[in-house]
Parts: structure tokens; sequence; C-alpha cells
């Protein structure tokens, strides 16, 4: 297999009218059509943006809006890759680095359970076969999601932590030369491995595999990469995943941003085995190519690096909102990454509505029996109480540059985290929650970076 330099001319500038429909339409920005003229105009030219760059959350629909197909959604992250060269990524990013000290993988295992530590312990020293299915960084998180589910029968599990999703998150900050050291690297394992089929639990890591490493990173594998919601769907419809419970719920669906890369490919699989599994769907108003994002994209235009966090819950308060305004009992989401945000979100406004992933909704289809609500509610806090810690020590640190991908394993080796332990202890009692959930709720509308347009 032949690797070729990054791609930097994927956005077709040749083409490109200037009309800007791409940030009109977009149901993040919805910018007037003079600005988002200008705006186009400014990214092209590499002059200073004074919207798109601030406020994106990376939902991949400008790229359908597009009249001409010229991927603006290419031009903002090369913008944000400049950037990223200039300034370094936000303090707070180390949160989300897998191979830095302190990280997020690292720090849960304070909190977790022997029995998930056991799971995730089982699928990060799993030898690779021929076809392997790719749990990935963020349902490492919530291992209680497959759990011990007779679903993996049909599957060989792994979990590595440096293949960061096969550099699904950092593409979406635009961290793209960063993200062809890893296509690099997970080609590498894979052709190690010898592996033939690789099946991801997200449909990002099967668009990174399929569309991004080998169109602009270069790297192509040598492997079938086939898509875990379709493969669901059709084992459940050849009877090889048997369904016996009815569930007859009403349910809205959450489209994450990836899911609009695919060309609308990564809609419909999702929905039909709800619809299989006896739910009955309600759409939110954004829903497919208008989906509002879960709030994680927003990250990505950082401007002020203390501004962050605030910037994800505001826009994650707008995604319950309008999921609650449908009237459905539960949220459902196919995205590892959008279920733990969502669940930390869900817990911090008191939002009622459930929140699913579809694994359960298919393990709960098929008979078993999962333990709900209360592993999301107290991983919600575990989280919270991390991203806390972060949030706290980025203030002390200064902006950095990711140079290392492939993981140390001695990161991953337990520590004491005596302070974090004492803040997760706090977040127990019913008062300091209470407390805090006001205090962040207060605190929000004040930190929430400007949007004047």
């Amino acid at each position: 297999m032949r690797t070729i330099p990054r791609n930097n001319s994927l956005f077709k500038e040749s083409v490109c009218t200037r009309c800007g429909e791409c940030f009109h339409y977009c149901p993040e920005l919805r910018l007037s059509l003079k600005i988002a003229k200008q705006e186009i105009e400014n990214l092209i030219e590499g002059k200073v943006s004074h919207y798109v760059l601030l406020h994106c959350t990376t939902c991949f629909s400008c790229n359908l809006y597009c009249p001409n197909d010229c991927k603006p959604y290419q031009l903002i992250l090369e913008r944000w890759n400049d950037l990223y060269k200039q300034r370094g990524a936000p303090p707070i990013y180390r949160f989300v680095c897998p191979t830095i000290e302190h990280n997020l993988w690292q720090m849960l295992q304070v909190f977790m359970s022997s029995e998930e530590y056991l799971l995730i312990n089982r699928w990060m020293n799993q030898i690779p076969k021929d076809s392997i299915l790719l749990i990935g960084n963020y349902l490492h998180l919530l291992p209680f999601v497959f759990g011990n589910s007779k679903l993996l029968d049909n599957f060989t599990p792994v979990d590595l932590l440096d293949h960061w999703e096969c550099g699904g998150y950092l593409y979406q900050g635009g961290y793209l030369d960063v993200v062809k050291h890893i296509a690099e690297k997970c080609k590498q394992d894979f052709n190690m491995w010898k592996v033939k089929e690789i099946v991801p639990a997200l449909d990002a890591v099967h668009w990174m595999l399929t569309a991004v490493h080998p169109n602009e990173m270069g790297v192509l594998h040598n492997c079938e990469v086939v898509n875990f919601h379709e493969l669901l769907l059709k084992k459940i419809k050849k009877s090889e995943i048997i369904f016996q419970n009815n569930l007859k719920r009403v349910v809205t669906v959450h489209d994450n941003c990836f899911s609009k890369a695919g060309d609308g490919r990564y809609w419909d699989s999702p929905r039909q085995i709800l619809k299989l599994s006896g739910c009955k769907i309600v759409e939110m108003e954004h829903n497919r190519k208008d989906s509002l994002c879960c709030g994680f994209g927003s990250g990505a235009s950082w401007n002020n690096p203390f501004r962050i966090v605030f910037d994800i819950m505001a826009v994650s308060k707008r995604k319950f909102q309008e999921a609650e305004a449908t009237k459905a009992d539960a949220l459902i989401t196919y995205c590892g990454g959008c279920l733990y945000l969502l669940w930390a979100s869900r817990e911090l406004f008191g939002n009622k509505i459930d929140v699913f992933h579809i694994i359960e909704i298919v393990r709960m289809s098929m008979g078993e029996t999962i333990y709900y609500p209360e592993p999301h509610v107290r991983r919600a806090w575990d989280l919270i109480t991390i991203i806390n810690y972060h949030l706290l020590m980025s203030l002390l640190r200064k902006p950095f540059w990711i140079d290392k991908i492939s993981l140390d394993e001695k990161i991953l080796e337990s520590k004491r985290y005596l302070g974090l332990r004492i803040l997760r202890k706090l977040f127990d009692v019913p008062i300091i929650r209470i407390l805090y959930r006001k205090g962040f709720r207060i605190v929000l509308p004040k930190m929430v970076t400007p949007r004047k347009f």
C-alpha cells in the first residue's frame, strides 16, 4: 500500500462562487447572506474570520448545503490546522490526549468498578483476529454499554486508546497534521495484526478509515471496513440477532456530526433498528442534515481556553431543549462520544428525558437486562469531576502541541489522585450537587463566547 502526502486542496476553490449558502443555511451559525459571503471570502484568502472559526460546531452541514459540493468544511479544518500550528491546543485538551499524563482515561480508572476494569482490560489485551470490532476511546469510558452482552459473541472486541478513534475527534478540531500520523499508526497496527475486516463501533471511525485516511491523509488500508450499524441491522433481519422484546417506546434520535459525512448513509440504519425494536420515532425540529451538535464539537472553535467547557454545555443545553420539545420519553444516540457528553449535560441541567445508546436498545430488545440509569449517572459525575479538575488546572497551563501519539503503558498505571477522589466524594452529597448545578447555570450565560450576529 502506498502512502502519499496529506491532501491540502480538498476544498474546491475553483468552483466556489462565494455565494455564502454554506454558512447561511448552517443550523448552528445561521449567518446572514452578507456576512456568510464575507466569511467564505476571508477563509479562502486566509484573512481573519470573525464568525465561523469562533462559532463552528464541526457539524458538517455546510458541506451538504454547498450547491457546488466545494467541501467548505474542509476549508474550515485547514484554517484551524493553521491556527493549531501557530498557537497550539488549549490547555484543557490534555484531558482528551491519551498519551499525556493525567488524561481522562487514566483518571477514570480511579472511579471504575472492578467489573468495568476487567472488561476494558480484556478488550485492550485482546489478540486481534481476522475480523475485529473497534470499541473506541469513548465507549471505553462507558464499558457497561456493551457489558458482557451476547451481542459481542458476534465480534472480537479490540480497544486501543492510541488510535484516538482513528483520529476522529482530532480531525473535528482541525488537527490535521496530527491525524496524518495517527492514520499511519493505524495502518501499521492493522498490517501487523494481518486483520482482514474492521468493524468500528463508531460511524465517525468508519468514515475516517474509508474516506479521510485515504482521500485526505494518503493512507490506504489493506482490509475491509464494515459499518457497525449496517451489519447489526443485517444480522437482526437475518435472525442472527433475535429480538425478544417489543419495547414500545416513543423516542427521538440524535444524529451526530459525523453522520452527515456519508451523504446520508449513516442516518437510516439506526432508525430501522429502532423501529424493529418496537420504538416509535418522533423527529426533532433539526434532524439528519440539519441536526444540532451534542456540544462536543463546539470545543474546536475555541478562542478563550477557559470558555470551552461553557461553550460546549451551552450547545448541549439547546440540543436537550429540542429533544424534550418532541415529548418523546427517550433520546437515542448512536455515537459513544455524544453519549458521555449528553449524560454530563443531562445531570448538570436536570433534564428528565432518558438517554440511551442504540446498543442498549438492542440489548433490551434481545431480552438482556441493562442497569439504568445508575451507571450513567455515576459516570456522568465521574466525568464532571475530572472536567472540573482539568478546567482548574488549565488556568495554570499554556497551550501545547501534540508531539506524541503512541501510548506509553506507564500512563495506564493506577495513581492515587487523592484530590480528585475527595472532589468526587463531595459530588456524592446531594446538597453539593444541587448547589453546583445552580451555580453552573448562573455562571453559564456569562461565560459563553459572545455571538455578535
